[in-house]
């Protein structure tokens, strides 16, 4: 996985498309992100623009990297004109003039990792976390005018980790 110089990619954006205007924020990788192939972070002291690191192992990840930093520098470049710097009419009207994407066209979805069952009406329900202390829903409508009731406890059945029985994992 070879890395991409984001203080390039930002120089470049910077000259085209904003008139050299932008001061040097601070850029990084954030292998934590994962619903969204990057962020701004607003601070007086030190702007941030955080870019996904998983957009390095994709094909065509120059691309997606240099339209995320566009993306990105557009909230930056609001941001620092005091401006709304949310996805308003000015930013799309920046974003439509440089030609880079609202949304992240490859998000990275998590797997389910907990299945959980309701020992009264045998439904499985997948999760990403653990839950504590949550009921079946449908049990709780139907049986307790949709109140929690601690008789419908979900209990754990299988986690990734440990499957304990041959459950079908959801796509």
């Amino acid at each position: 996985m070879s890395r991409i110089d984001l203080e390039q990619v930002f120089f470049d954006w910077n000259r085209t498309g904003f008139k050299s205007a932008l001061p040097m924020p601070t850029l990084r990788w954030n292998s934590r992100l994962s619903t969204t192939a990057g962020r701004f972070i607003p601070d007086r002291r030190e702007p941030v623009i955080e870019v996904a690191e998983y957009l390095l192992e994709l094909e065509n990840a120059e691309e997606l990297v240099r339209d995320t930093i566009g993306h990105e520098m557009i909230h930056y470049w609001l941001w620092m004109k005091r401006r709304p710097y949310g996805h308003n009419a000015e930013f799309y009207k920046k974003m439509e003039e440089l030609g880079v994407s609202r949304y992240n066209p490859v998000p990275r979805h998590r797997p389910f990792k907990h299945c959980y069952i309701c020992l009264e009406c045998d439904q499985r329900i997948w999760v990403r976390k653990r839950l504590k202390g949550a009921a079946c829903a449908a049990c709780c409508n139907q049986y307790a005018d949709g109140r929690y009731d601690s008789r419908y406890k979900l209990k754990l059945a299988e986690t990734a980790e440990n499957p304990a029985v041959d459950l079908e994992v959801p796509a």
